[in-house]
């Protein structure tokens, strides 16, 4: 940016298009409010910073979400490296209510929650439209494996929902249960 005011205006406008994708998929991964607000300040602070020290403005909204996992993923080694887990400790976050007449919605939210960390990664950076290359930065993976394990995630986020049990890879191509 040329100057200090015309960075902090691109990052107020970046954050009115981007803070609430933002901040969901922060949700997401962390499962407590006040954590996920703290990962968009976060954020938006180091957004702000990039911009006034002449960084690289070509896929600000990839960057975005690439610095809120590894703020996201830094909380939670924090968290877990100074208190000992237990249920008492998990904080889950209710979703907002939304029209749902057959609970398939809700079944799907629940699914993701029970799914390990990074399966929730890759699916909630896919879900906000980042391509491969941009998810293998932000969940810091090689991109040859994204379609793999992003298949994998699906397939269990899907068995996950149906309830399904998971078939062994000797039966699954042969019909035999």
């Amino acid at each position: 940016m040329d100057t200090p005011e015309g960075a902090r205006q691109s990052a107020a406008d970046l954050f009115h298009q981007h803070g609430a994708a933002v901040y969901r998929f922060a949700a997401v991964l962390l499962r407590n409010h006040q954590d996920a607000e703290d990962v968009v300040q976060e954020t938006f602070l180091k957004l702000l910073h990039h911009l006034t020290s002449g960084g690289n403005t070509d896929n600000l909204r990839a960057w975005l979400f690439t610095v809120a996992a590894h703020a996201a993923r830094d909380r939670q080694r924090r968290r877990t490296r100074w208190i000992p887990w237990a249920p008492a400790h998990e904080v889950s976050i209710d979703p907002p209510e939304l029209p749902d007449e057959d609970g398939r919605q809700k079944a799907a939210r629940e699914a993701m929650q029970r799914l390990p960390p990074r399966d929730r990664l890759l699916l909630a950076l896919r879900a906000h439209g980042l391509s491969y290359r941009e998810i293998a930065a932000a969940a810091a993976i090689r991109p040859s494996s994204v379609g793999r394990l992003l298949a994998r995630a699906l397939d269990r986020w899907t068995r996950t929902v149906s309830g399904a049990p998971r078939l062994s890879a000797r039966t699954e191509g042969h019909g035999l249960l």
